[in-house]
């Protein structure tokens, strides 16, 4: 052989370079999926927080029994 790889070395770089692919695209789907859940955790916060009760700044504090 002049040049080039063996058949067996060939073989273990193709499965290599897949499994390269393969982490590569897994790694973007979960930071994807987790980017979805932050967004729907922040969209459920928003109402939360609108609901929430006012506080007067300034006032007199409540008295404890």
């Amino acid at each position: 052989m002049a040049h080039g790889s063996s058949l067996a070395l060939a073989q273990q770089q193709a499965f290599t370079w897949i499994a390269q692919q393969v982490q590569t695209q897994s790694t973007l789907l979960a930071y994807i999926d987790v980017f979805w859940a932050l967004m729907l955790i922040s969209a459920a916060a928003v109402p939360l927080a609108l609901t929430l009760r006012k506080v007067k700044l300034g006032g007199r504090a409540p008295v404890a029994h």
